[in-house]
């Protein structure tokens, strides 16, 4: 292997530690982003799925599924996290924190 090779493995190997020590917050760039990635590990797990299963024909929330969308790009995440938070206190759930 040549040296070149050697190096170029590395830097594509340690590239994501990089960035994530980059990042602030585990990872998400604000505090926004933080929350609304909350939200939508709350409404992923328990609002945006069937509960009886991948089989069985729902209709899909898309609403639901764009601001889950919007929650990944900082510019989008704020028209994202009232539509959660909605979603999550339409279906009974308490939000979590916001910090």
């Amino acid at each position: 292997m040549s040296r070149t090779s050697a190096l170029l493995i590395a830097l594509v190997a340690l590239s994501p530690v990089a960035e994530a020590q980059q990042k602030p917050f585990g990872g998400y760039p604000n505090a926004d982003m933080q929350y609304c990635a909350a939200l939508s590990d709350l409404y992923i797990r328990y609002v945006g799925r069937s509960e009886t299963g991948p089989r069985t024909p729902v209709t899909p929330d898309v609403v639901g599924g764009v601001a889950l969308a919007q929650c990944k790009q900082e510019s989008t995440v704020a028209q994202a996290i009232p539509v959660l938070e909605r979603k999550l206190l339409d279906a009974r759930f308490t939000l979590p924190p916001r910090s």
